[in-house]
């Protein structure tokens, strides 16, 4: 090994160990948003899904009535 490498290398390896403690939290960090961010994304995936299937439910009903609606009027041609 050179003199220039072996330098270089000191001067990163002092500089991890004096910087390591913030490198570690921002590593925390980094996994803490990424927990953060998908259980957002996991919620709003939720309510989107519940919207879906509300609408459905919904959309149905209102076939339901309107073929209740349309079966129960009288025929105008029995009428006469």
């Amino acid at each position: 090994m050179t003199s220039e490498s072996r330098g270089w290398e000191e001067r990163l390896g002092a500089w991890l160990g004096a910087r390591w403690q913030w490198l570690v939290m921002g590593v925390l960090l980094l996994f803490a948003l990424n927990n953060v961010v998908g259980i957002l994304v996991g919620a709003v995936g939720m309510l989107l899904f519940a919207h879906r299937i509300a609408g459905r439910l919904l959309g149905a009903g209102r076939v339901v009535a309107q073929i209740q609606e349309i079966v129960g009027d009288s025929d105008p041609a029995d009428d006469a």
